[in-house]
Formats: structure tokens, sequence, C-alpha cells
């Protein structure tokens, strides 16, 4: 059987699954039901030395997408130092403390990580990232908090500095939060050089939901009436943490990266570390769907590897990045689409595409109408739902 065991900066994982910090995470309680379906460790919820001002979580769900987060809890020190020792007391996961600390003052991480790393903490996650704090407040002109969040984490060197502040302080590894905000390929780099042990990719990039048209503008939101930019969570951003991934991968090859955003199955765990992930982080699949549908990744990620020949993670961790390459560079396959009319439904969706005039519908059937115009886009072959178009003459 396929061992999905990882050693994480020193941390050794029973798999590579950690639930992100997050409201999933802010009670022995929900960290214990983390723990039944199959988490290898947990980042506690975030913590401030001093929390900057209060919040509560609300959200906009847009189903089969995702979702919009404006605001969540922030736990004070104290509040953390209990949740961490409890959770180091009363179960057997790996406890990473998430933590924020003063902006531009290097001492106030340093001593907050200490007063977390003395509960019990197995490693530091130095939040530069999160888009809810900070960053809104320094573009409107607002006068806000010090270097907080995903404004912090937009500076390569003060980030470096924070890095090796807290790393100097503390004798657990340290692991930094990217935020996509940034050109996290530095940003990694910076604190890579600088004395941390790890990255974590990605935090949420910034958004605004719909809005009720019919009451003048007002949030969608049942329980709030106002709203502050919010963080994008779910499906929406995997393709952007893909990138960020394989960008940090290419810029630190061995260095142990946390990939995370937007996965939902065991495939995206799959994709993830083939884009280079050494473990993999998880929050809105538990939002969203729960943790029945957590418990089923350790099966699937097994059953693949089985059926592959993988033996253990590394046997794939980065071998999808010989294929990027710059545009000017990329080999062009071509390729026509074949419909596989037994599986065809007749529903149209790849004569609909209004770019494309080459397939028409016949009889409730699709035909290829203009071979010789088709430029092998592959649009209708992405959105057939039976899976009955294959592109003849495309790449092997």
């Amino acid at each position: 059987m396929a061992d999905i065991a990882v050693d994480f900066a020193g941390l050794v994982l029973k798999n590579p699954f950690i639930i992100a910090s997050s409201e999933l995470t802010n009670t022995l309680e929900k960290v214990k039901i983390a723990e039944e379906h199959g988490a290898a460790a947990v980042s506690t919820k975030l913590a401030f030395l001093h929390v900057p001002f209060p919040a509560r979580p609300y959200h906009i769900v847009e189903r089969n997408g995702g979702f919009f987060s404006p605001s969540g809890e922030r736990l004070s020190v104290e509040q953390a130092q209990v949740l961490v020792q409890q959770c180091k007391e009363q179960t057997e996961l790996k406890v990473i403390a998430n933590m924020m600390g003063p902006g531009e003052d290097l001492e106030g991480w340093a001593t907050l990580g200490r007063m977390l790393e003395e509960a019990g903490a197995d490693m530091l996650e130095l939040n530069m990232s999160c888009p809810n704090v900070g960053l809104m407040a320094k573009q409107l002109g607002v006068e806000a908090p010090p270097e907080l969040g995903a404004f912090l984490g937009q500076n390569p060197a003060l980030a470096g500095r924070v890095a090796r502040a807290v790393s100097e302080a503390v004798s657990i590894p340290v692991m930094a939060k990217m935020t996509p905000e940034a050109n996290t390929r530095l940003v990694s780099e910076a604190c890579a050089t600088n004395g941390a042990a790890a990255v974590s990719a990605i935090n949420c990039p910034q958004s605004l939901p719909g809005l009720d048209i019919y009451r003048g503008g007002r949030p969608l939101y049942p329980t709030v009436r106002s709203q502050s930019f919010a963080g994008l969570c779910g499906p929406w951003i995997r393709p952007l943490a893909y990138r960020h991934v394989a960008q940090i991968r290419q810029a630190l090859p061995d260095f142990p990266i946390a990939g995370g955003g937007g996965l939902m199955t065991w495939r995206h765990v799959v994709e993830m570390v083939m884009y280079g992930a050494t473990a993999v982080t998880f929050c809105s699949l538990l939002y969203l769907k729960g943790y029945k549908a957590f418990a089923k990744l350790e099966g699937g990620l097994r059953k693949f590897m089985d059926e592959q020949g993988y033996a253990t993670l590394a046997d794939f961790r980065g071998i999808a990045l010989p294929y990027i390459v710059t545009p000017d560079k990329v080999d062009y396959a071509g390729g026509v689409p074949v419909f596989d009319l037994e599986k065809c439904n007749g529903c149209g969706l790849c004569a609909a595409p209004g770019h494309c005039e080459c397939i028409e519908m016949r009889d409730g059937l699709p035909v290829l109408v203009r071979p010789d115009e088709c430029y092998s886009c592959a649009v209708c072959y992405f959105l057939c739902p039976r899976e009955a178009i294959a592109m003849q003459g495309g790449a092997a």
C-alpha cells in the first residue's frame, strides 16, 4: 500500500492533510473532529498579542463555486495558548499556531512566537496574508493598524525581517503564509533566506461579492448592514493556488511548501503535489461539504497511488513543472473534435460557443461541419458533460 506520510519541515505527518487556520480550528471540539476524520495537523485560529478590532465571521456562499469571507474571529494570545495546550494534551495531531504580530514591531512578533511555543505549538505559521486585516484600510487611505496581514506580505524585505526575528526567537520551525496579492516567489525566497522552515500558499485574494440590486446596492449578507472587501475562498481560487505553488517550487526546489486554496477532492491533492506541494491544506471543502467529504480523501489518494505505481508522494511531487513553459515555447499538437454518438445525449453544449462555427446540431446530434476552420481550442471537449468528445490528432 502507498505510504502517504510526509516529513514537513521536521514535522512527521501521517498524511499530508492539514486543516487551515479558520473557524474550523478555533475550539478543541472542532479540532477533535478534524482528527477523527483523518487530519494529520491543524493550524489554529489566528492569534494576536492585541486583537486590533472585534470581528465575527460572515459569509456569502455561491453554490458550486465557493464563498466570500470578509471577516472572522481572532484570538488573543492567551486564548490561543489555552487552545494550543488543549490540542496537544487531548489529540495526537501536530499543532501549528497561526499568528500575526504587530506590523514592523519585530520584538512583538518574537514575543508572540515564544508565547505560542511555550504553550506547546509544534510549528508557527506567520500570517502575512490575511486580506481582511490592514490591507483594505491601506488601499483606501484610512488610518489603520501597523503593517498587518497581506499588506505586510507584499513587502519581501519586511517579510524576511519578520521571518528572521521569529525564527531566531524560537526553537520550533516557522512557516510563512503567502498572500496571492504579492509576488509569492520573491516573498517566499526572502522568508526562506531569513530562517523560515516552510511556506504556506495561498491565503484568499481580495474580492467583492454581488449585492442586492433591489435594495439600493445593500449587502446580500443577511446578518450585516455594511460590508468590507472579502477574502475569496473555494474552488474559484484553486488554479490561482496551483500557479503560486508551482512558481514557489520553481524558485525553491527543495523547500517545504503547504499548498492550498479551493482543494475539494483527492484529485486536487494529486494535482497540488504534482505542482510541487509537500503537504496540502483544507478549509473550503469542510465549510461547504463537511468532514464526511474530507474523510474520502485518503482512500482516493491511496487508490490512485497504488494504481499508478507511486510508493510515496515524493515519487510524483513536482512532476508537472517541466511542462510549464513561456507562451512562445508552447508545443501545439492540434486536433479536431470527434464525437462518440453512443455517449452523446444531444444537449448541444458543444455547438453553443459563440466563437466557433465549426459544429452544428443536426437531427439532435453534433456534426463537425467546418473541420478546416477548427483551431483546436478544445472548448467543446471540456464542455461536454458526457465525455463524448475526443480531440483527434491531439496530444497523446
